[in-house]
């Protein structure tokens, strides 16, 4: 049953590691999955950032005249003709288009915006937008958005959209002008990402599976070892060092099952019946005082297993104090009880123990007591031992018994 039990616990430990295990591998993945693509974005952000913003410096350089005044005030021309920004438009489509920019917009210092490919925008004032106001005091800010619809510099409408929006100050001659807003189409980027991130993912999967797959290993063999270690402590628990068998402890604990089994089934019936035989090894300090408490030891172990043969296999046996030992028969009658007991006593008795190549005779005397329902096992125990001392003052190597009544 400790066994069992131990067994049971450990099998219940692993299923519960193996839960927590999976649920924390699928926490960890689907974490690891989001960073690993917050990542791979941040690194596609910071790619068109850094176009976005040699982008705004060529049109710094290239387009100075069409987007600054020089009145004696170096600033963006606003308002600028119609004429003028159909011009703008047409050199913006043509050095921009096959750099993925799809929009530009310009604004001045307090966020009007002073152009934009899409004319329709122009002059407005823009929204409480952190972003630009980072812009327009001289810091540059991107942002990933994913458009339902955006139409592009050749006047085309794309579905389904990837853009990083960028915001980058106009810095000349160590002066903030204004910013530039520029959006770049990063949609042929996204399957690389997906692809990046299951590359990683699958990746950070296998090690984890091997990982666990290890350390399951090393802790079933380290579970098998505790059980194993728990099973023995148990075991040295109820089992005597010397003999094998039973010690005392786990012997009354068995005699009591045995005891709460006759008094449920009560005095009638082959099932009502228990028997106790007590058995002591006839002037046992004599053997070791002539052959050695070493011999005297060899003897009790021999005798455990002397007493086990004639035994039967349901049988309980225990050591039940110095070269004393219990039996329990359970379905045994006192006539039954005394067969058992006289085989023993003459297995005992015919045949000499042995000790570094000496023989040694014993005897043994033994006391029984046949019960039913209604008695205290110490009453039991109580009155085999009584029989047991009549066998010794009546010469030894014998066996006497005492039937015990079932109290009223």
């Amino acid at each position: 049953m400790p066994a069992i039990k131990a067994r049971k616990n450990i099998a219940s430990l692993v299923r519960l590691l193996t839960v927590l295990a999976f649920v924390s591998a699928i926490a960890i993945i689907a974490l690891a999955g989001f960073g690993m693509y917050r990542i791979h974005s941040q690194q596609i952000i910071s790619l068109a950032e850094e176009e976005s913003i040699v982008i705004s410096h060529l049109l710094v350089d290239h387009h100075r005249k069409a987007l600054f005044s020089n009145n004696g005030k170096f600033e963006l021309r606003y308002p600028m003709e119609p004429a003028e920004i159909n011009v703008l438009n047409l050199s913006l489509r043509e050095l921009l288009s096959s750099l993925d920019i799809v929009k530009i917009k310009v604004f001045s210092p307090d966020t009007t915006v002073t152009y934009s490919t899409d004319n329709a925008i122009i002059g407005e004032i823009g929204p409480n937008n952190q972003r630009l106001l980072r812009a327009l005091s001289g810091a540059n800010d991107s942002h990933i958005e994913v458009k339902e619809a955006m139409r592009d510099l050749k006047n085309e409408t794309a579905f389904d959209v990837d853009v990083v929006e960028t915001y980058t100050p106009i810095i000349v001659d160590g002066q903030i002008l204004g910013a530039f807003e520029l959006y770049m189409n990063v949609t042929k980027f996204r399957q690389d990402i997906r692809k990046g991130t299951l590359q990683s993912v699958i990746l950070l999967s296998s090690i984890l599976l091997i990982v666990y797959i290890i350390a399951f290993s090393v802790a079933r063999i380290g579970m098998k070892q505790v059980a194993e270690a728990e099973e023995n402590l148990r075991s040295l628990a109820m089992i005597d060092a010397l003999t094998g068998i039973f010690n005392r402890g786990e012997l009354m604990s068995r005699a009591e099952e045995e005891m709460s089994r006759v008094t449920r089934h009560g005095a009638t019936g082959t099932n009502g019946n228990l028997s106790l035989v007590m058995l002591d090894i006839d002037h046992f300090k004599k053997i070791n005082d002539e052959y050695g408490h070493q011999a005297g030891d060899a003897v009790l172990r021999q005798m455990s297993d002397r007493i086990k043969e004639g035994l039967r296999l349901y049988d309980t046996l225990g050591r039940y104090g110095g070269e004393e030992f219990l039996m329990l028969l359970p379905n045994a009658n006192l006539d039954s009880a005394c067969k058992v007991a006289e085989r023993i006593r003459c297995s005992v008795a015919e045949k000499p123990f042995s000790f570094k190549e000496q023989l040694i005779y014993a005897t043994v005397s033994l006391g029984i007591s046949s019960i039913t329902s209604g008695i205290t096992l110490s009453n039991a125990i109580e009155v085999a031992d009584q029989a047991l001392y009549k066998a010794k003052q009546n010469g030894r190597n014998r066996i006497e018994h005492q039937p015990l009544q079932e109290h009223s």
